[in-house]
């Protein structure tokens, strides 16, 4: 049906009596036989019959484009609340991501005064090493190692920032140039004093945990120490030197056979006597062979 474009409820009933109708009002009483005034009521019957459908059409269409409005209203209250109410989950969501990223602050008694000893803070170097799993010299561990850690730390705000991948994800990370680069004073763990490796493993295995190293790892690795510490070899002639050098290979192979996917890693904290032997003749023959030169000499 056509769109009704005239509001008929402001139309008036034309006046057929008037002089305007008079010929309409003759040639119809002519050719019915009716008076004019007849002619007039009839006329006016019919217009009134007429306007009455019209203004039923027009209510008709009314309450129809006013349950359409009501509807497209409703849909678009419906889709304004569906928007807000996804808004309103991303935003929860993100504030949780922040709050998850957001670095926690530890609670601190209001009785306990700063600890009698300062704790060591080994480099970014160090720690990205561990972070990775991969095998770090004890040197970045010592009391030299976090004293030099901290002198280059100063000037870290001017520094420049890498791009590395974290987690098995390999997301991307921006971490300063420091986290790459190790330090041009860092001793090989076989040239290590004995109470250089002593003090380092403590500050080695706190860092261990604090990076997230599981507990079972970091119990095997305490053990292999203590048990370095125990050892009878100890108490022999250059002991504390073939314990050192034992300590260096037999760790950095541990670390690359955890990293590896060829089968299950070795347990760290079991010593292995005919590697110690064979570390000690190495050792005999150095100092074998550099008595020799000096004799020479």
């Amino acid at each position: 049906m056509p769109r009704i474009v005239h509001d008929p409820t402001q139309d008036i009933c034309p006046d057929y009596l008037s002089d305007a109708y008079l010929a309409v009002r003759t040639a119809f009483a002519a050719a019915q036989g009716f008076t004019p005034e007849a002619v007039a009521a009839t006329l006016t019957t019919a217009w009134e019959a007429a306007h009455l459908t019209q203004v039923t059409a027009w209510e008709a269409q009314y309450l129809a484009d006013h349950e359409a409005e009501n509807e497209r209203q409703a849909e678009e209250d419906e889709n304004t609340r569906r928007i807000a109410l996804q808004e309103a989950r991303e935003e929860a969501a993100e504030k949780r991501t922040r709050e998850k990223k957001k670095p926690k602050l530890a609670p601190f008694a209001d009785d306990v005064a700063v600890p009698d000893e300062v704790q060591l803070r080994p480099s970014q170097f160090a720690l990205h090493k561990l972070e990775l799993y991969e095998y770090v010299e004890l040197w970045y561990f010592t009391q030299e190692g976090c004293l030099e850690a901290r002198k280059s730390q100063r000037a870290a705000a001017n520094e420049a920032y890498g791009i590395t991948t974290l987690g098995p994800d390999e997301l991307m990370a921006l971490k300063p140039v420091a986290s790459f680069k190790g330090s041009t004073k860092a001793i090989p763990d076989q040239d290590l004093t004995w109470r250089q490796m002593s003090t380092a493993k403590n500050c080695l295995l706190a860092s261990m945990a604090k990076v997230g190293w599981p507990e079972r790892y970091l119990l095997s690795l305490a053990l292999f120490f203590h048990h370095l510490d125990c050892s009878p070899w100890r108490v022999r002639m250059n002991g504390d030197q073939i314990l050192l050098r034992y300590q260096a290979r037999v760790r950095q192979d541990w670390h690359e056979a955890l990293r590896s996917a060829d089968g299950d890693a070795f347990n760290i904290s079991l010593l292995n006597d005919m590697v110690i032997r064979s570390i000690a003749d190495e050792i005999w023959d150095d100092h074998r062979r550099a008595s020799t030169t000096t004799v020479s000499n």
